[in-house]
């Protein structure tokens, strides 16, 4: 029995492996549906080979870096890959068989217990902090195994049985700081690739609005004036006069379009922020939208706090709320319900848009906030698109959880005013 340096070294690389492969074949492009098998072999193939490769304490008794693949699994291929892959390692370890079965599963056991609530907080972490309590957690039960082991079996605690739980625990650290490092560079990696190409495309949007949006409007301008005039006729029949409407609907539906361009165009980060009342905002938007819902027979409710502050631009934070209750009020549809609710959680403001519609699948949430993509029949995409721009502005997060046929709900999140900023108004 020695410290086994060769075998902790060659399971570290067999961790970690997996993880260059992957980020290589993936590029720039996401996995879809296959990510989720990927981790699951791959981790499950991993946690093999860690125990084939183990340290050897005694006879049925060894240390090995199973924990650090069956925390990956769960944290980055999602719940159903933690427990096929937390299944697999049982069966695997009770065929190996040994006294060591018997800490090890404690140790799995309660680990899966604790891993349900860590995942569940992981992903509101930034990257330094998820390496941090990544290194605790999995440091944590690392040194669980080989206590529970020498406690249970009554195995007499060496200088060099000391010095290999030692060499253990630490290899388990720096596996999983190494591990999360990788993966979390390579995610923020594909989040600021996806974030350039979308501002890429703001950019193209911006430029156009700024060079033909004015000209565009003035003869609009002109042209509905004269069919308005000629709706006052009394030489044209009532059909006609219906089409005069139509068309001065849908110069009206244009001229919206050109604001949203126009909107994209303007750099609002310049502006001065100020002390805004999300709540109060919320309330506002709620009722200008009041007789649009009772027109599509949509039922609106708000729920607020507490007076909710937080730094912006009223009229653009307003904007962003109309654009978003009216999204989630069509979607609706009739008979439809919509819940606003704005609640302080943390240090954070966080406004929760909720309606019962028709829903969107993965691939439509995915392309929420691309130019000219839109779910509506005549939508252009760009009133959301100016609706992710505002949130930027104002250092704000958003998220969306939708399910087709069963609804769509629009979180947002804006940074808690500062309480000694606020009573200053």
């Amino acid at each position: 029995m020695g410290l086994q340096f060769d075998n902790m070294m060659l399971q570290i690389l067999m961790v970690l492996f997996p993880i260059i492969l992957y980020q290589a074949l993936q590029g720039n492009q996401r996995f879809g549906v296959r990510e989720a098998f990927y981790w699951g072999i791959v981790f499950s193939i991993t946690m093999g080979l860690c125990i084939a490769y183990a340290v050897k304490i005694n006879d049925g008794i060894f240390l090995d870096l199973r924990m650090v693949p069956w925390f990956l699994a769960f944290i980055y291929g999602g719940k159903a890959v933690g427990i096929f892959v937390t299944v697999f390692y049982v069966i695997l370890r009770f065929l190996v068989g040994g006294s060591g079965m018997i800490p090890a599963f404690i140790v799995l056991l309660l680990g899966t217990m604790m891993i349900w609530e860590f995942r569940a907080q992981y992903f509101k972490w930034d990257r330094k902090e998820k390496i941090i309590k990544s290194v605790l957690f999995i440091g944590m039960l690392s040194f669980a195994i080989p206590f529970l082991g020498t406690v249970l079996l009554d195995e007499p605690m060496t200088l060099t049985k000391f010095l290999i739980n030692v060499g253990y625990v630490v290899a388990n650290v720096l596996t999983v700081w190494l591990a999360v490092h990788l993966l979390e560079t390579h995610l923020e990696k594909q989040r600021l690739i996806k974030e350039m190409r979308k501002k890429e495309k703001l950019q193209v949007v911006g430029e156009v609005a700024a060079s033909v949006a004015h000209e565009i409007r003035n003869p609009m301008t002109s042209v509905r004036g004269f069919i308005q005039i000629l709706t006052g006729s009394k030489n044209i029949s009532p059909s006609e006069k219906e089409y005069l409407h139509i068309c001065m609907d849908e110069l009206d539906r244009a001229n919206e379009i050109i604001s949203d361009y126009l909107s994209l165009g303007k750099n609002n980060e310049m502006e001065q922020h100020g002390h805004i009342d999300l709540s109060k905002v919320a309330n506002q938007s709620v009722n200008t939208l009041f007789s649009y819902a009772t027109l599509q027979n949509v039922s609106v409710t708000l729920e607020t706090s507490k007076p909710a502050y937080i730094m912006g631009i009223s009229s653009r934070l307003q904007q962003m709320l109309i654009n978003l209750i009216k999204n989630a009020i069509e979607a609706a549809g009739p008979d439809g319900n919509v819940s606003v609710s704005v609640v302080i959680v943390d240090k954070s403001v966080e406004v929760t848009i909720a309606d019962d519609g028709v829903g969107m699948t993965a691939e439509q949430v995915e392309k929420i906030g691309l130019p000219y993509y839109s779910t509506k029949e005549k939508g252009t995409g760009l009133g959301l698109m100016v609706t992710l721009q505002i949130i930027k502005e104002m250092k704000g997060t958003w998220s969306v959880m939708s399910e087709q046929n069963k609804g769509t709900t629009f979180k947002v999140s804006f940074p808690l005013a500062k309480e000694k900023a606020v009573l200053e108004l």
